[in-house]
């Protein structure tokens, strides 16, 4: 919603007092253009202070930039507000983005729609835009759509791209209008050509799903392939994905890496899983298992589970780096509190073994049910054993063969095996009670009914 600060002075309220104010003035304006901050500000106060708007609207810049001085929002407040009220366009504006955005000032949305309002009254295409934010989010003011629409019209009218966006997206998605793809490629085609990044994506993003119009996975790539060029990151991901798989184009792989490693590099999540996945595996590319482990981990700083067990299993295995079970088993962690049913079981059976963590066969249990109960045949034949062979209160035949029964049916080799072994220790009566109890497991979870005498 902020324009970025502006970093030379270029144009001002009013031209400066001939004689003695103009020429201290332009000392000012001097040591500014040299990078000489302080010294600007040392000229520029007094003139300041002595009503001169030009000098004042110097000095509110500098404070609400840190130029020459510490950034003080307040002060910038202060010195803008005479300007503005007097109708500087420039100094409207800015005390409306400090205001709305509380920057080292108690936020006032209502006060920055009263300045947004003023430079929007003299044309300011930026305050315009802003202004529908505001009422299009409620910020400050009742919500309402149809002055947001109305102020997003005046500055696209302007040709202000952000704004020809926003309304390509409100008709794009009939928010507070009918939806109407039309108008909506209308607005985007325009922000498009005043190079506004994600309205070139949207339109290739219509051509791509066909919304509005035929699928054209042709003219959705040309769109996606300028953006992208231009570092838009989602046009990067959505070119990458579409090279992968050869979804409307040639399958290629190196294309395809190549667009998600410039994704990647953005910190795109997803594009950094499949950037790893694709080393891993040598699509398009040598294996580079150190490289694909790297981009996991950054997948898994962001959070992702997918990442954090894939690299956690890497580690655990000494895959492409140095095996290391304590990393590992934070990380199993991190996607097995995420509910990753994978990483769920293997943290299971790091406490099971004591590796990387302090063997503690509670916690096993725990992790094995967890991944057990999510349908994990492995962590079900894992829980199996842990009854079988447990001591104390864990120890529970039945309930063992309950589990390695329910893996069986759901392809566990191990499962079968154990469950015959299991059952020569144990009488018929517990076999069947376990065997119904596996049967309404089954039958709740997959919705059928496996349990029959043998």
């Amino acid at each position: 919603m902020k324009m970025p600060a502006l970093i030379i002075l270029a144009g001002f309220l009013v031209s400066p007092a001939f004689g003695q104010e103009e020429s201290a003035f332009h000392r000012g304006l001097e040591a500014f253009s040299n990078g000489e901050y302080a010294t600007a500000m040392e000229v520029w106060l007094p003139l300041a202070e002595a009503g001169e708007l030009s000098a004042m609207y110097n000095v509110a810049l500098m404070y609400d930039d840190g130029l020459g001085v510490e950034a003080d929002r307040e002060l910038a407040l202060h010195w803008y507000r005479e300007p503005a009220e007097q109708g500087d366009i420039s100094s409207q504006f800015a005390m409306a983005s400090i205001l709305d955005f509380g920057e080292g000032v108690p936020e006032d949305n209502a006060e920055a729609i009263r300045w947004y309002e003023a430079a929007a009254a003299m044309a300011d295409a930026e305050a315009q835009f802003n202004l529908g934010l505001m009422y299009g989010r409620g910020e400050g003011t009742q919500r309402d759509l149809t002055k947001s629409l109305e102020w997003y019209r005046l500055s696209a009218d302007q040709g202000y791209a952000p704004a020809q966006f926003n309304l390509g997206y409100i008709y794009d998605i009939g928010e507070g209008v009918a939806e109407n793809n039309v108008r909506a490629l209308d607005w985007y085609i325009k922000a498009a050509n005043s190079g506004d990044l994600d309205a070139i994506y949207a339109i290739g993003l219509m051509h791509h799903s066909g919304d509005g119009m035929e699928r054209d996975s042709v003219a959705a790539l040309r769109w996606y392939d300028e953006a992208a060029n231009r570092g838009h990151l989602r046009s990067q991901f959505n070119l990458a994905m579409m090279y992968d798989v050869g979804k409307g184009v040639p399958e290629n792989n190196a294309e395809a890496l190549r667009w998600y490693r410039a994704a990647a590099d953005q910190g795109h999540m997803a594009a950094q899983i499949n950037l790893a996945v694709m080393l891993q595996s040598g699509e398009g590319t040598p294996v580079d298992l150190s490289e694909a482990l790297k981009w996991y981990m950054h997948a898994a700083e962001q959070g992702s589970a997918h990442a954090q067990y894939a690299a956690a299993f890497m580690l655990d295995g000494g895959i492409g780096t140095t095996e290391d079970n304590a990393a590992a088993a934070f990380l199993y962690e991190l996607a097995a509190d995420q509910g990753n049913h994978d990483a769920q079981n293997n943290l299971g059976a790091m406490y099971d073994a004591g590796e990387g963590v302090v063997q503690d066969k509670d916690r096993a249990l725990y992790w094995y049910r967890l991944a057990a109960e999510q349908g994990n045949p492995v962590a079900q034949n894992n829980l199996g054993a842990l009854y079988y062979s447990g001591d104390g209160n864990r120890q529970d035949k039945r309930e063992a063969y309950k589990w390695f029964y329910i893996a069986e049916q759901l392809g566990s080799e191990a499962g079968k095996q154990n469950r015959e072994t299991s059952a020569r220790a144990m009488g018929l009566d517990v076999i069947l009670e376990a065997r119904r109890e596996a049967d309404s497991w089954l039958s709740r979870h997959l919705g059928v009914s496996l349990a029959e005498d043998d």
